[in-house]
């Protein structure tokens, strides 16, 4: 493989998650030339990382004013496209990471022999090359029934197996030394635990309030003699000003003062990062801190917590959350389960080292969670206290049984003891039985639309076709339609899956049109034997 082309344009934490892919890349394809399209904002934050040859950075307008149908019939020849070979191409392998209208067009019009992820041929297509990128999208819609972090999402879409991967932004000594000569001048005490604080996010109803920052940041301070690093950028100066105010004197403030480059050295030189889910607490964890991320309302820890292990979350369980990122809720109750003594317990408990035998209680709603690798390389946030598991916890680990072995991880062992300890849980065979129904009531259209598409295309491969029947049978196919679509909502993740997968289909006539339906009735009915069958194995044993 010569040339491979990366589609990356989402924000700073998703470029950061990228960076364990670009790195298997590099060490797959040693001879390829690797080129990464980014958002121009964030791109300073990988740009030494070296798991790369060429970076293109491309202005977030420039890649939503892609969707003008003028821009798209004189593309590569429309600024700032027409001044990088890159989007002349032709590349090897074209893989598209995000999920935005630009980059599917980009992904369309830039000439590859093979291509993966999103792509958009004309208005309102959604068409997803790949197994996993048709997984990503159906998650979406069904956030709990996923277990998966978004790193290995990303390099399944590129073809690879997961594998543990070390802290992917490496930091030169040089830039260690100027990070913790910074952080001397601004007040770190030589021997004392450098506790980090993100307050702010991109989006504010997924932050934690000031006022239980600033409890967590003093009880730190009197109970360890911490010193407190407040992080953020120049936009965070005026709400990172209030939390210094809000904690007392001695705070290092260094909002605004430092560079995305300058970001993974200086996180390098904390002990421990308290975050809302937002791109710093991805870069800490590329840069080897351990972090403990704080997420309710939208944010849901399965598949953006920070990829590494031994990380916490702390994650707000009630039956609306994560709640939808369109319906945002005016009260956000979901806050009042993530109180400051329960961040302070657990951010002890991890600075402390993680004692065995000693994890903080157990609280109602709200779920400790830590990462590990499993024995298939594949990264897991589970329950530290496995006792508790959360009813939302139950439905991921559902999903994640299923989608293991089709999506070529195979079983393992981590996965198997969680489930020894789930399924005794409370909720756990109700939600296995309900699962294991859905999946038959589907699979009784699929059964009925393999038929069909057989027999249409044995209609087509006869000495005689008779053209009545190939309309009757052609007729009967597009009326299953609706009743796949009814079958499959309750089917949740693997219905999603399955209708992405009959949307991905090269535009083709008959009798090439057959042969293609007849291949996609027979690969979603061998998965949904599959999955209904691993769920009857979980059956209470009469």
């Amino acid at each position: 493989m010569r040339s491979i082309l990366i589609l990356q344009t989402a924000r700073l934490g998703d470029l950061v998650q990228t960076a364990p892919l670009l790195r298997r890349l590099r060490v797959e394809h040693p001879e390829a030339r690797i080129t990464l399209i980014s958002q121009q904002g964030f791109a300073g934050i990988i740009e030494d990382c070296g798991y790369y040859d060429e970076m293109v950075k491309v202005p977030l307008a420039d890649l939503d004013g892609l969707s003008d149908q003028a821009r798209q019939d004189a593309f590569p020849n429309v600024p700032p496209f027409d001044a990088h070979p890159a989007f002349r191409g032709p590349h090897d392998l074209l893989i598209n990471l995000s999920n935005d209208l630009g980059s599917s067009i980009l992904c369309e019009r830039i000439p590859a022999l093979a291509k993966l992820g999103r792509i958009n041929t004309y208005a309102g297509e959604l068409r997803l090359l790949g197994p996993w990128a048709k997984y990503l999208f159906a998650m979406v819609s069904h956030r709990l029934e996923n277990l998966f972090n978004l790193v290995d999402i990303q390099v399944g879409m590129a073809g690879l197996k997961p594998q543990p991967e070390t802290p992917a932004l490496p930091v030169s000594e040089s830039m260690r030394a100027e990070a913790l000569a910074l952080l001397a001048n601004a007040g770190k005490r030589p021997g004392h635990k450098l506790v980090a604080l993100q307050a702010g996010a991109s989006e504010l109803h997924r932050a934690w309030s000031l006022e239980n920052f600033a409890a967590v940041a003093r009880s730190l301070r009197s109970s360890m003699d911490a010193d407190i690093l407040l992080m953020g950028d120049s936009r965070e100066r005026e709400r990172t000003e209030q939390l210094a105010e809000m904690i007392g004197p001695g705070v290092i403030n260094l909002a605004g003062q430092t560079s995305l480059a300058q970001m993974p050295a200086i996180l390098s030189g904390c002990d421990l990062l308290i975050s809302n889910d937002t791109g710093t607490i991805h870069v800490a964890a590329a840069a080897g801190t351990t972090t403990l991320g704080l997420y309710f309302s939208s944010a849901y820890y399965s598949e953006t917590a920070p990829y590494g292990e031994g990380h916490g979350v702390l994650q707000v369980e009630i039956p609306c959350a994560p709640c939808n990122t369109s319906a945002r809720c005016p009260v956000q109750l979901c806050r009042e389960f993530l109180p400051p003594d329960a961040v302070l317990e657990t951010a002890r408990w991890l600075l402390d080292g993680s004692p065995a035998g000693s994890p903080p209680p157990r609280r109602a709603n709200l779920s400790f969670y830590k990462s590990r690798f499993s024995g298939n390389g594949s990264l897991i946030y589970l329950p530290v206290r496995p006792e508790a598991a959360s009813s939302h916890f139950l439905s991921g680990l559902l999903g994640r049984l299923l989608w293991e072995e089709t999506l070529g991880l195979g079983r393992d062992a981590v996965l198997d003891e969680s489930l020894r300890l789930a399924r005794g849980a409370l909720g756990f065979e109700d939600k296995r039985a309900a699962l294991a129904a859905a999946l038959q009531d589907l699979e009784t259209p699929i059964r009925h639309g393999l038929d069909l598409a057989e027999k249409l295309k044995a209609e087509f491969e006869s000495e005689a076709p008779v053209r009545e029947r190939i309309i009757f049978l052609h007729g009967n196919l597009a009326k299953l339609g609706s009743t796949l679509a009814a079958a499959s909502k309750p089917a949740g993740l693997c219905g999603s899956f399955l209708h992405y997968e009959m949307m991905d289909m090269d535009y083709a006539t008959y009798p090439m049109l057959a042969e293609i339906l007849e291949g996609k009735y027979r690969m979603m009915a061998e998965w949904t034997a599959r999955f209904r069958e691993t769920l009857q194995g979980l059956a209470p044993q009469a």
